[in-house]
């Protein structure tokens, strides 16, 4: 298709989608909560019916208020003809540089706070400073992000990011993308970040800003909340499977009309895809508290600095960095995290993020091996992810959830300690390894010093945290040490084995979860120093 036709194509519909695209989110979450919820068309009507209304303006505001909802519904749009959401190549392409982008972004917000500023409601004040505080936590992620996409594809441009197909032949920057999705909640004021639905003073950000408009300015900064969220999905989709966006070149009329009809359709399934999946989310979820809004972009930043870093790694030795090896590295990071935390559901939620890393390396060994190991390594994953993602933590919690003081387990350390600890753990790990000499006989190096330091790490935590239900956890973390071993030495095993291995995990953990439950109801106590010293 024609560039300028292929622009213009796109443009227009992600304006008319938009509206869609946000009834259908309320839509899913309303079925997913129980209830029959509101026809996914709704906002046209509402769109149609605010266009209609009179606007109700303060007296005491200025031509500020009046400009912000043009500037506001510019920006979304622009972005919707900038950015390759169902084609690439557009004419528009050269301006999808990411610093423009960036900045047109930011140009939204600023004008969208100075509304919220300008009635001098209370209500505006509180929700334009904590925007402000999201957005200079937003901005430096996203910068993050796209700049580790533009040293592995050597352009500025998203539109030539896409283009490139970069995640999957570059797998470290699955992690800019896993930060990419953290920031597009958080910039389209969506959980656990904001409540898009609600008025209560204590939890609304986006909501306070616009409390003051009415009629059409309530419409245009409405929809242009729309368009934005329909941008943001697609473009995560696009950047997760990048065969389906079209390129932009001059065809035939009938070819061009066949790519046109296949990029919208490809366009509408994303948009459906993506909205349940935040239903999804925002059902399963909470809104976090303002105050630890830091720690939800922090991991954004640090795990988009992490993938930069690798990125830059990789382009210095010149050498791409394989899955296998992204997630045996993501496998003892969570690990390292978990050792200086204190409080156990926390701890069991690194522990699945940890096993769902071993299931990436299973996956990631899977496209280098071939044959039957490739079906037991693709059998190995999936049951990992049900026994220790989710099974393993579950059996955990329902032993703990009689004793709420078992929420918290108390360590030798301090949280600065255990983290120096822990380092200290996997510099031996490494200088051991090399002065052994299996590291030349495996095939695979990293995955023998990640199972290694699985292992260090685990016997740590059983010696440094003093709570029941720790020493249970730092032998599952052990055992996952031992599984990562036996996927770099034999690969795999007869599934009969495999099955067998994890029925075991599961028993082990419930008998140990129930024995440490009973031992806190007759000793009265989960402390292992306080245990030490029964006498008999």
């Amino acid at each position: 298709m024609n560039p300028i036709l292929a622009t213009l194509l796109q443009g227009i519909f992600v304006i008319l989608i938009a509206p869609f695209a946000s009834g259908l989110v309320r839509f899913c979450k309303a079925r997913l909560q129980g209830r029959k919820g509101a026809s996914p068309f709704l906002p046209y009507y509402t769109f149609a019916t605010l266009f209609r209304k009179q606007m109700v303006i303060s007296t005491a505001t200025s031509w500020v208020f009046r400009v912000v909802p043009f500037v506001v519904f510019s920006t979304s749009i622009a972005l919707a003809f900038i950015l390759p959401l169902l084609f690439i190549g557009g004419k528009l392409a050269s301006m999808s540089d990411f610093l423009v982008v960036g900045g047109i972004l930011m140009i939204g917000s600023i004008f969208l706070v100075l509304g919220g500023l300008d009635p001098g409601s209370a209500f505006g004040g509180m929700g334009s400073s904590r925007e402000m505080t999201i957005a200079a936590l937003v901005e430096p992620t996203i910068i993050m992000v796209f700049a580790a996409m533009s040293l592995v594809g050597g352009t500025f441009a998203i539109d030539g990011m896409v283009g490139q197909q970069l995640v999957f032949s570059h797998p470290y920057l699955l992690l800019s993308v896993f930060a990419f999705l953290l920031v597009t909640l958080a910039e389209n004021a969506r959980y656990p970040v904001d409540n898009p639905a609600t008025h209560l003073e204590l939890t609304m950000v986006h909501e306070a800003m616009i409390l003051e408009y009415s009629g059409a300015y309530l419409a245009m900064l409405e929809y242009a909340s729309a368009i934005k969220l329909t941008v943001f999905a697609i473009l995560l989709s696009n950047f997760i499977f990048p065969q389906t966006v079209a390129v932009a070149t001059n065809l035939g009329m009938i070819a061009s009309l066949g790519a046109g009809i296949v990029a919208v359709l490809f366009g509408i399934i994303k948009v459906v895809v993506a909205m349940g999946f935040l239903a999804l989310l925002e059902t399963v979820v909470v809104k976090m508290r303002f105050y630890r809004m830091q720690e939800f972009m922090s991991i954004a930043f640090f795990t988009a600095m992490f993938g930069m870093l690798i990125a830059m790694f990789s382009s210095v030795i010149n050498v791409d960095i394989e899955y296998h090896t992204i997630f045996s590295i993501l496998a003892v990071f969570f690990v390292i995290l978990l050792f200086g935390r204190a409080r156990s559901q926390v701890m069991l939620r690194y522990y699945a993020f940890s096993s769902l890393s071993i299931a990436g390396i299973a996956l990631g060994l899977s496209f280098i091996l071939g044959g039957e190991e490739k079906k037991h390594l693709w059998l190995f994953a999936a049951v990992t992810i049900l026994i220790k993602t989710f099974l393993v933590p579950a059996v955990i919690r329902y032993a703990q959830r009689k004793h709420k003081e078992l929420i918290s387990s108390p360590s030798f350390l301090r949280p600065a300690s255990s983290y120096f600890v822990a380092v200290v753990i996997l510099g031996a790990t490494f200088f051991v390894m090399k002065q052994t000499p299996i590291v030349g006989v495996v095939e695979f190096d990293t995955l023998l010093f990640a199972s290694f330091a699985l292992i260090g790490l685990g016997l740590a935590t059983m010696i440094v945290h003093r709570n029941i239900f720790s020493q249970i956890l730092g032998l599952l973390i052990i055992e996952n040490g031992v599984t990562v071993f036996t996927l770099v030495t034999v690969k795999s095993l007869p599934l009969l084995i495999e099955l067998g291995v994890f029925v075991i995990i599961v028993a082990s953990a419930f008998i140990l979860s129930i024995l440490g439950s009973r031992i806190r109801e007759f000793h009265g106590s989960s402390d292992t120093e306080d245990l030490r010293n029964l006498t008999e």
